[in-house]
């Protein structure tokens, strides 16, 4: 049973309760219940540390009519919106000095006697439990507050803890932290009100880091002793207001955002430790929004994007839900937000993952998403690229192919890797893979993009003889690693026939960089981009909690060149979900714009830089760059004879001053000059009558040394 029963669950409990108490007698001092006396204030009480111990469970465990009197340092009444009881903790001159044992404890009682507030000096008895591996007192059958107050100091909690289970030591308490704290995970903030915070940084998944096995899982560990989970005093679903999300400055928070001291109390609940505050909290903006993407250098700009399933329905506003879009009304937000993104990024060619599986045309999912693009897009229309077999395999999403024919025109046929195309390749767990070579129009370069997505790691692979074997690689990681080794094989034979170019492999691997299948690419000779251009912090994915690189961009090393740059736009994986297109999240957390448009960053290559704009790229240009001019200048002198550009890229006047520069002294300079013109002359690149004008700025050149 999911431990998101526990409101259910709680209710049941709660019901018990009601039906022990109708023998409720009232008391000046409280409330007390038929049963063992609850005892006057300061009489013998059980001390929390007994309860607690130093185990896992309660060494009182079952134990009824425990009496303990203690200090309240956190309420969180109401049921089942709050937690439904309130933590009280011994005062610091009863506790046993055990740093194993913890001096707080959960008083569950379903709001039937809780009035009391924090610094409140109670006396309560009820029956030690554990509820999910949370040690408390329930069926609550007596209570009083006692005067005067007590006093519970803080724990001083620092991250790193030792090891995961130090937590249990506080168990119940007022703990405060005193350091940098930084949100690295909000998967869980629309529906339960929590956040992931860790120390100082934020966490990384071990694979996008480290090699798999002993390191990766090392890397695990060390991430589990660095984060706790920030809560919001509530087992509420869909919490209205979304705590903790306005950030100073009125930012929405984002990842990367931190905390410098945090002070609440320990809970444990759905499997994990947890702190509800019992103070303020807000985040610092330190994860600035981009607004705009990252710029790359190139003439032929090229986006990767996982667009986390673009389902369009039947086409013609039926067919729903999807497993995207549940409606009409969501697919219009979806659609917009996907659209203002890719307007944005202003690609060349986009490589798309997660479309709906049903082709190119028109009322396809990718032909829609191509029309809704077009119409923002004035005066450069996109085109899909449309495989001969319609579908790409049997599975409910594909990868597609979208260009602008004004900056890329395709050559030759696309081309599929399935199993027909390859043995190895299992089409019942990968995408089928999508090639087309295209030739950027600036400067006649060709490219062979290759769109990817290869098995998740969410479903097992057990039937494949491809379990997880535990050394952070997931499931089905062998089957992505015949993926990539397939690929390597189909693309290495050419698969668009008649026409070879370099390669770009892009798309969702459903891998970290250090995995065995990015490595078996990287063996065939291929390049990282964004490890290259961007670091070991380009990541495009969070998952429960850490960041990390599911999205690629892998080049071929003749390619490599030619790239002017790779990078993430991380529009994504930092914003909260609540500002999706989904209905259900708060309306005014919607707009039609970047954020938050899928749950993957998109990746932007930029191929072929022409720096100087004279229709060679950077790499093939011996002047790259050259300021393209209409007569030869010198300095401010100008001949007014017609410029002209040579096969290496380099002008008249890039080579008279490389001649210039070689020969300081002014007659040397002059016999030099004079004999190249002759030359250009005779083959005809220099009119006669222009000869003597170049000369004459060649002469001005350096004058005075």
């Amino acid at each position: 049973m999911s431990e998101r029963c526990i409101p259910f669950l709680r209710s049941i409990a709660l019901h018990s309760s009601l039906l022990a108490s109708c023998a409720a007698l009232s008391t000046a001092g409280g409330i007390a219940f038929a049963g063992e006396p609850l005892g006057d204030c300061g009489a013998s009480a059980t001390r929390i540390h007994e309860i607690q111990g130093s185990g896992r469970s309660s060494p009182l465990l079952g134990r009824r009519d425990v009496v303990v009197e203690a200090v309240v340092v956190g309420t969180f009444p109401g049921f089942p919106i709050g937690l439904g009881g309130f933590f009280v903790q011994e005062e610091d001159s009863d506790s046993d000095g055990d740093p194993t044992t913890s001096e707080g404890l959960f008083v569950f009682d379903g709001g039937l006697g809780s009035a009391f507030a924090v610094g409140d000096r109670v006396r309560i008895r009820g029956s030690v439990s554990e509820f999910f591996g949370l040690t408390e007192l329930a069926q609550v059958s007596g209570s009083a507050v006692c005067s005067p107050a007590g006093s519970a100091s803080a724990a001083q909690v620092r991250l790193p803890v030792p090891d995961p289970k130090h937590w249990e030591r506080w168990e119940g308490m007022r703990v405060r932290l005193e350091q940098r704290l930084v949100a690295t995970g909000h998967h869980g903030l629309a529906r339960f009100g929590e956040i992931v915070v860790a120390a100082n940084d934020r966490l990384w998944q071990p694979t996008h880091r480290t090699s798999p096995g002993a390191a990766a899982l090392e890397w695990a560990e060390r991430n589990a002793r660095h984060r706790i989970l920030l809560d919001d005093g509530s087992d509420a679903r869909d919490p209205e207001p979304i705590p903790h999300i306005d950030v100073a400055g009125g930012r929405t928070l984002r990842l990367g955002d931190s905390l410098n001291e945090l002070e609440g109390v320990l809970d444990f609940a759905f499997g994990h430790f947890r702190i509800h505050p019992t103070e303020p909290v807000r985040f610092e903006p330190v994860s600035v929004r981009p607004e705009a993407p990252p710029t790359v250098r190139g003439t032929l700009r090229v986006v990767a994007w996982n667009l986390a399933n673009y389902f369009n329905g039947d086409g013609r506003g039926g067919g729903f839900p999807t497993r995207g879009a549940r409606n009409a009304a969501e697919l219009e937000r979806q659609r917009a937000k996907l659209v203002a993104t890719l307007v944005r990024m202003d690609p060349d060619v986009a490589a798309l993952v997660e479309l709906e599986n049903d082709g190119a045309g028109p009322a396809s999912a990718l032909g829609e998403l191509v029309q809704a693009l077009n119409e923002r897009t004035h005066g450069a229309p996109y085109a899909a690229i449309e495989p001969s077999s319609g579908e790409l395999g049997e599975q409910a999403i594909a990868v597609g192919l979208l260009y602008r024919p004004s900056a890329a025109a395709p050559l030759g046929d696309p081309a599929i890797l399935d199993a027909h195309a390859h043995p190895n390749f299992d089409a019942g767990r990968n995408r089928p893979s999508l090639a087309q070579i295209f030739e950027a129009q600036a400067t006649g370069e060709r490219v062979t993009v290759v769109v990817n997505h290869f098995k998740s790691k969410g479903s097992p692979c057990d039937g494949a003889g491809d379990p997880d074997l535990g050394d952070g690689q997931g499931d089905c990681n062998a089957t992505r690693r015949r993926a990539a080794s397939a690929l390597i094989d189909w693309l290495g034979a050419g698969p668009v026939r008649g026409v070879v170019a370099p390669i770009l492999i892009l798309g969702d691997l459903n891998a970290y960089p250090q995995e065995d299948p990015v490595r078996a690419i990287e063996a065939a000779g291929f390049v990282d981009l964004l490890a290259w251009f961007a670091g070991p912090d380009a990541h495009t994915f969070v998952f429960d909690g850490t960041a990390g690189r599911l999205d690629h961009a892998l080049a071929s090393a003749d390619l490599l060149p030619e790239v002017g740059g790779a990078v993430v736009w991380h529009t994504n994986s930092d914003e909260p979900r609540l500002l999706d297109y989904r209905l259900g999240n708060p309306p005014e957390g919607y707009a039609p714009d970047p954020f938050r448009a899928s749950d993957h960053d998109p990746v932007l290559v930029g191929l072929f830089p022409d720096g100087d704009g004279d229709g060679l790229t950077d790499a093939r240009d011996a002047c790259p760059s050259s300021a393209i001019a209409a007569t030869v200048t010198l300095a401010d002198c100008d001949s007014g004879a017609p410029e002209r550009l040579d096969a290496s890229g380099c002008t008249l006047t890039d080579q008279l001053l490389a001649i210039s520069a070689a020969r300081p002294p002014r007659s040397g300079r002059m016999r030099e000059a004079g004999a190249w013109l002759a030359k250009r002359v005779d083959e005809g690149t220099v009119a006669r009558r222009d000869r003597g004008d170049i000369l004459a700025c060649v002469a001005r050149l350096g004058r005075g040394q």
